[in-house]
């Protein structure tokens, strides 16, 4: 059997649910090749002194191509096979719980060990390159085991750490029987391996893991985010889709085991994984603007926000800077969106839920109410209309809250978008509801905001604060609606931006289609930008001007 086909033999049959359990999703062997490529692990340097661990092996992909490179630096050196051997038994670890996932890693060095070989120095080992099947090799250190239950304190440090570890959700798995979450909580999985790489790997040692993209701005992740900023020098962060049939991007973490300068920035890329077209790159290049490294640190979470260095000196970056200032700041001259509102999810019920019926109401007895699912039924600024129908028992929420003018928000989407929503829907909890705090406030209040809600300068602020880092199905959480800054204004400096949206709002309601509207509604829609760009920039620079991008 082929190394290829050996590589994805055992993963191919396994089925869907028990890979996604299991978290079983090997690293393609060109990422790999790339890891490696970073990780300065090259066969034109000496590799004898480096010690490879990955503690959650898999089949092999990682310990194999650091194999094969070690092999390949022992023949440009002229070591003799046993010499070789003797650094891959030393130098090269692999754990894994899966003893058929170990069996096949074996399998994968002894494969490699035999096609390396070609050219070795001849030794009383009785090597044969040439024979057509596999010659025995001495033990690997390819064990059966659970990586993270292992007593490292007693063991020996390494001087790189490569592992793309099972995604394993605390929530549905119990993973409080390792020390390391009696020590903090229950984390998830992939959260563990990265504190154990920081354990056991050796002051300016390297680390190449491949994470679920979560782990660049979940709330859950802060604590491993605080100390890798602090502990290592990143140098790469890779933000790739597409890598794995698993229904979540990938984040490949490059860095070193030391602290970072002050003016160490790090290089990023944001990419749709494509091995055939990129094949020749032995690294991402695609990267723009490297941040500074200290700026994640200073990020309320510590995430990963690398994006930020895309919009340095625009508003949005400026804007951002202001909000994380205003806490020492004398005067604030944005108020958090949540002082204005109330920020509720719809019903707790599923697009496919029994309780709903796209059957008219007039043929159900009681009353019934109209239903709003999700984004499949909001549209910026355009009334919502309803699909479907609830009974008012079925009803779990105050029935006021959904009757009042409102605006709507999706939370499962990575743009943000509004509606305001004056009919009395019901929505379900894909869905905000935005209502005013003051009973007594103007319905222009909501038309305002409705405004800045849509608006590009604040769709990107959301973005690239906080819903570009998760490929697959990104959502706007409900504090980050919280904290929008929203600009405090006398009311006629409001007057422009609520007549347009006003506008808007009714030639969308009209359903006109001709080109001569399409036009009109372009260019209101050009009117509103630069009127809330205007209501930031003088919040902002009350003196003078900013560039307005």
């Amino acid at each position: 059997m082929r190394r290829h086909d050996l590589l994805s033999w055992y993963e191919t049959n396994l089925p869907v649910k028990e890979r996604k359990q299991r978290g079983h999703f090997s690293t393609p062997p060109l990422l790999v090749e790339r890891i490696l490529d970073a990780c300065g692990y090259t066969p034109d340097r000496d590799l004898s002194g480096v010690r490879v661990l990955d503690p959650a092996c898999g089949s092999g992909n990682f310990i194999v191509g650091a194999a094969h490179r070690l092999l390949t630096a022992g023949k440009c050196r002229e070591l003799s096979y046993d010499a070789c051997i003797a650094l891959v038994k030393h130098n090269i670890w692999g754990f894994d719980p899966d003893p058929v996932a170990c069996f096949l890693a074996e399998m994968q060095l002894q494969m490699v060990i035999n096609t390396v070989g070609t050219g070795f120095i001849t030794s009383a080992s009785g090597w044969n390159a040439e024979a057509d099947v596999i010659n025995p090799v001495p033990t690997v250190h390819v064990h059966q085991a659970d990586g993270l239950a292992l007593a490292w304190e007693q063991g020996e440090t390494f001087d790189l750490f490569l592992a793309n570890p099972p995604y394993l959700a605390a929530k549905n798995n119990d993973l409080s029987g390792y020390r390391s979450t009696q020590k903090r909580g229950q984390a998830d999985s992939y959260l563990l391996f990265l504190d154990l790489a920081l354990r056991v790997v050796r002051p300016n040692g390297w680390i190449g893991l491949v994470l679920p993209d979560p782990f660049l701005a979940r709330t859950n992740a802060t604590r491993e985010r605080q100390l890798l900023l602090a502990e290592t020098t990143v140098h790469h962060l890779w933000h790739l889709a597409g890598v794995f049939a698993a229904h979540v991007g990938a984040v490949v973490l490059i860095a070193q085991k030391y602290p970072p300068a002050k003016l160490h920035t790090v290089s990023w890329t944001r990419e749709k994984w494509e091995p055939e077209a990129d094949a020749i790159n032995p690294v991402p290049t695609k990267g723009i603007n490297p941040i500074p490294q200290s700026l994640f640190l200073n990020q309320s979470h510590a995430e990963l926000c690398y994006l930020l260095g895309t919009v340095q000196g625009t508003l949005v970056g400026q804007l951002h800077i202001y909000v994380n200032m205003a806490s020492e700041a004398g005067q604030n001259r944005f108020i958090p969106l949540s002082a204005l509102v109330s920020i509720r999810r719809g019903e707790e019920l599923g697009k496919e839920s029994k309780l709903l019926s796209a059957r008219s109401p007039d043929q159900f007895e009681g009353d019934w109410y109209p239903v709003l699912r999700g984004g499949v039924d909001i549209h910026p600024y355009e009334p919502p209309i309803a699909q479907c129908w609830i009974a008012r028992e079925a009803v779990v929420k105050p029935l006021e809250c959904y009757l009042a003018p409102k605006l709507l928000i999706v939370k499962s989407t990575g743009c943000l978008q509004a509606t305001l929503d004056v009919q009395g829907h019901v929505v379900l909890q894909t869905l905000y509801l935005l209502s005013l705090r003051n009973e007594k406030g103007e319905i222009d209040q909501l038309y305002f905001l409705l405004a800045l809600l849509n608006s590009r300068l604040l769709r990107e602020y959301v973005y690239v604060l906080h819903t570009a880092y998760k490929w697959v199905q990104p959502q706007i959480e409900q504090h980050v609606l919280a904290r929008l800054p929203i600009p405090t204004l006398e009311a006629d400096e409001r007057y422009e931006i609520i007549a347009c949206a006003k506008q808007l709002r009714e030639m969308y309601n009209q359903k006109d289609a001709s080109q001569e509207r399409r036009r009109e509604i372009l260019g209101i829609h050009e009117q509103i930008e630069h009127a809330v760009c205007m209501l930031y920039r003088r919040g902002l620079h009350p003196a003078s001007g900013v560039h307005c991008g």
